[in-house]
């Protein structure tokens, strides 16, 4: 009888264990497509090689304290330095969101075969510069978002826990820079940050990684509790006439981090007062009307062309729609622009989120 017992208290044991585990697993906060029976066939091109180290000019160049005047030459060399990256990322996320789309196997399987080639590589592992260190954490959020998206189709191939083991290393090196500088280099405490922060979190659900994800919110928490009453973030009014372009900047990293916490129940969306509600609400309607940006930042606020943002810095809006459907201002208007594409974020937000 104790023997019964106590191999039904193992059994029990075992089955909470199992859930345990189950309920610790870190969640993406998008669906993730599973693959079509009729995988579309295509062509896979060979992946340049991995570019291992990294140096990258301000596109500002020495452009005093408020960094808000761009200087064509660095301007040149910057997107020069940025191209083959940019170009790397871009086809990769375009794999992906054509997975995402369809479910063919056949692009997951090469989104898989690029991301493995620089997994290999060690690309991007030796970073030579705080602009460096900062431009890592974009394509890295880029690269893992792609990834996560095609996972459902390769998460048993042998390549897929290399990929992650490799952009683990790239996160826990990203969050130890931005921890080491933090108190030295701005840069290490504005938008920058929040990127490094949407890396981490979207790594940490690929690796079931929590200290990744705690580091993620941790930094989200600072960015949005530092904001001010009216929605300002301070180190973003700092860029005087780009204000308004940078708390764009900031909200395209702040909102997904925030996206994932939730996922995972982690309440972001109230965080010290519902602050990133307050920052969205102030920034979009900036857009229209300036005005309050323009004195809380000192300068006048730099013309959109056209007078609207470019759909890819408006690419956070289907995803807080997503959270907070008809309440961001201008909404209807900016929705107009859809798809809401940016490839720092995984590419189509419109294909991923407007479920």
């Amino acid at each position: 009888m104790n023997t019964s017992i106590s191999g039904i208290v193992a059994m029990v044991m075992a089955i909470l264990a199992i859930q345990s585990l189950a309920s610790a697993e870190i969640m993406a906060p998008f669906p993730q497509r599973v693959p079509s029976d009729a995988a579309m066939s295509s062509d896979c091109a060979a992946p340049p090689e991995a570019i291992v180290s990294l140096a990258i000019t301000s596109k500002y160049g020495s452009d005093g304290p408020q960094r808000d005047t761009i200087d064509p030459e660095a301007d040149r060399t910057f997107k020069k330095q940025m191209k083959p990256i940019r170009a790397f990322s871009q086809q990769v996320v375009k794999m992906a969101n054509r997975y995402t789309l369809r479910g063919g196997i056949a692009d997951a399987q090469c989104t898989l075969s690029w991301l493995d080639a620089w997994a290999h590589g060690i690309a991007l592992s030796k970073m030579d510069n705080p602009n460096a260190e900062f431009e890592r954490a974009q394509t890295l959020t880029a690269l893992s978002i792609a990834l996560m998206q095609v996972e459902p189709a390769v998460r048993n191939d042998p390549r897929f826990p290399t990929i992650v083991g490799w952009m683990t290393d790239l996160a826990t090196s990203t969050s130890a820079f931005f921890d080491a500088t933090r108190d030295r280099l701005k840069g290490s405490r504005n938008n920058h940050a929040y990127w490094a922060a949407l890396a981490s979190a979207s790594v940490a659900a690929l690796a079931d990684d929590k200290a990744l994800l705690d580091w993620s919110v941790q930094t989200y928490q600072r960015g949005v509790c530092g904001a001010t009453a009216q929605g300002a973030l301070p180190l973003e009014l700092e860029r005087g006439k780009k204000a308004l372009e940078y708390h764009l900047f900031a909200l395209n990293a702040l909102v997904p981090v925030a996206a994932f916490a939730e996922a995972n129940d982690i309440p972001a969306y109230d965080m010290c007062d519902g602050a990133l509600r307050k920052i969205v609400n102030f920034t979009l309607k900036s857009i229209r009307d300036p005005a309050a940006m323009a004195i809380a930042a000192g300068k006048a606020q730099e013309p959109f062309v056209n007078g609207m943002p470019l759909a890819q810095d408006l690419a956070f809006l289907e995803i807080y729609h997503r959270a907070f459907p008809r309440t961001a201002p201008m909404e209807r208007e900016l929705l107009k622009l859809r798809p809401l594409i940016a490839t720092p974020l995984g590419g189509n937000q419109t294909l991923l989120y407007r479920h």
